[in-house]
């Protein structure tokens, strides 16, 4: 599993920072298709606009739009590693409705979306054994993400899965100005946790999104490559790999010993 010997010159290993999706919860059976869930959610919003007065077109005509300025968001992002925002796909949508954008509340509007955990979507068997073995260790535990979703939207899984008191600082892309790999959204969590680049180590299941950019900031990096995902490194290289978060504990006792 260890593919180099990592540099912890600099100071022990006090933080482990986690990806989400396909790290810590299991995507690979979803029990409803994505577009049905995503489109059931955007009908909430629609019911309201409806419901306020609003011209619409029918219903699929309104999920096309929107999915177009959910896509544009990320296109965009994609550029230059720019935070894709929920929020300005809600926006763009709304203009394309030829509504006024500054006239909704988009807080608002992404509450009434009602984002909730995805039928069949579950953690990993081992992500709670896991979490209890670190925090008992006394590691501060992160968690960065690349949803366009802001915080309290995805917190709504954590909370259902039991996950959210684990951690000890979360945020994701939709949360500030850059997106995985670029090496601004790690420090922002770095430095919520008061730990160093050479103190942490960082989780994830996408080499050129995950992992790239760890190694940029320093971090110790590891690919959680389970059997159900067939990632490219792209050229990235790992510190380690690993196929379940339960091989995570002994890394990290390991690198206590460098």
């Amino acid at each position: 599993m260890n593919n180099n010997a990592p540099d912890t010159s600099s100071g022990r290993i006090t933080a482990v920072l986690f990806d989400l999706d396909d790290t810590l919860i299991d995507w690979s059976q979803p029990a409803v298709p994505w577009k049905s869930f995503i489109h059931g959610k955007m009908d909430n919003v629609y019911e309201f606009l409806l419901a306020e007065g609003y011209g619409l077109p029918k219903r699929p005509s309104f999920y096309t739009i929107m999915d177009a300025q959910v896509q544009a968001v990320w296109d965009r992002a994609k550029q230059d590693y720019s935070a894709p925002y929920f929020g300005n796909a809600l926006r763009r949508g709304l203009t394309a409705l030829s509504l006024d954008p500054d006239q909704f509340d988009l807080d608002q509007l992404m509450r009434i979306f009602d984002w909730s955990p995805v039928p069949g979507i579950i953690p990993y068997d081992d992500t709670h054994d896991t979490l209890d073995e670190l925090k008992q260790c006394g590691y501060k535990i992160g968690l960065l993400t690349n949803s366009f979703f802001p915080m309290w939207m995805r917190d709504v899984e954590l909370r259902h899965y039991d996950l959210l008191d684990y951690f000890d600082a979360r945020i994701t892309a939709g949360d500030t100005d850059y997106m995985k790999p670029h090496p601004a959204i790690y420090r922002c969590l770095l430095d919520r946790l008061g730990v160093s680049p050479q103190q942490a180590v960082f989780v994830g299941d996408w080499p050129e999104f995950d992992l790239a950019g760890a190694n940029e900031v320093g971090m110790i990096s590891v690919l959680l490559n389970p059997p159900h995902l067939e990632r490219d490194l792209a050229g990235v290289q790992p510190d380690y790999t690993i196929t379940r978060l339960s091989q995570l504990p002994p890394i990290l006792a390991r690198l206590k010993e460098l």
